[in-house]
């Protein structure tokens, strides 16, 4: 087994994951080595190891060093608590492996929805008021708890929030064409959803990389203020329906008041109908880009 490294070298965990396909070839162009981890039977095959989350510890198939990991994983079919236990073993590893920067995936939804205006400063939505479930529940938890640890730990801890990440071959999830030239958005036409391009998201990764960071918090989504209205526009044409926020969230606000439906199934709704304006100025600043 090569157990040989580089002094640049990138481990990445989650290699299946959407958001890290194409990745490899963008920072292999500029330099950098790059090694995968993917759930499986212990093992290696080239440049993946695999093996079990909970043992990343003691998986003898990793390289001797690693200077950058960059986390995309998250235990969809677990909980709060097994995602917390998988990050404090990711820190572990990091401290084992030497790392000097720890680059993780979280999410725009961590920010509460009532935010008017949010950047890179703008804290997250606590863990203890959140009326979100699953996806956005385990978001907040990871980075509540990674924000609580940053200041005791030996390397550089980085947190990247992208809009939703579009390719072209994955529909735009608030976008909903029918016949006739006509074409349904969740929302209205204020609400807001930041977007962002794949191969953006990869620059953005090796620019953090390369670059000496100054920022703990990123946001990887154009600074344009799109709203969904205007995006249907420009990307699908034809006429544009919107949904009445009366009967999408005002409704299922009065009805989870009075114990009708859950609050978190009214969460829901009320993500449909965001206004914030998501700010991203800081992190083209300090990564010298722009985000299409």
């Amino acid at each position: 087994m090569n157990k040989s490294y580089m002094d640049n070298e990138v481990l990445i965990f989650g290699k299946n994951s959407f958001v890290a396909s194409g990745i490899e070839e963008t920072l292999n162009k500029a330099g950098y080595p790059v090694d995968f981890f993917t759930r499986g039977n212990e093992g290696r095959i080239d440049t993946t190891v695999l093996g079990k989350t909970k043992d990343i510890l003691t998986n003898s198939f990793f390289k001797e060093k690693y200077r950058y990991v960059v986390n995309y994983v998250v235990l969809k079919d677990a909980g709060v608590e097994e995602n917390i236990e998988f990050i404090k073993l990711l820190l572990e590893f990091c401290k084992k492996y030497r790392v000097e920067k720890f680059i993780h995936f979280s999410s725009i939804m961590v920010y509460d929805y009532a935010n008017t205006r949010v950047d890179e400063c703008t804290p997250i939505e606590p863990l203890a008021k959140t009326l979100k479930k699953g996806y956005g529940e385990i978001k907040i938890a990871v980075d509540e708890y990674l924000w609580s640890v940053k200041d005791s730990l030996p390397f550089e801890l980085i947190l990247v929030r992208p809009g939703f990440v579009l390719s072209e071959s994955v529909p735009c999830p608030f976008v909903k064409k029918m016949p006739l030239h006509f074409t349904a958005i969740k929302g209205n036409k204020k609400s807001r959803q930041p977007i962002v391009k794949r191969e953006d998201i990869h620059l953005a990764i090796r620019n953090i990389i390369e670059k000496p960071t100054t920022m703990n918090v990123y946001h990887l989504f154009p600074n344009d203020g799109m709203t969904k209205y205007k995006y249907a526009k420009q990307a699908v044409g034809g006429v544009i329906i919107t949904l009445p926020k009366w009967i999408f969230k005002d409704i299922p606000y009065l009805l989870s008041n009075i114990g009708v439906i859950p609050k978190s199934l009214y969460s829901r709704f009320e993500g449909m109908f965001i206004e914030t304006d998501f700010q991203s100025q800081k992190t083209e600043a300090e990564l010298q880009m722009k985000f299409a």
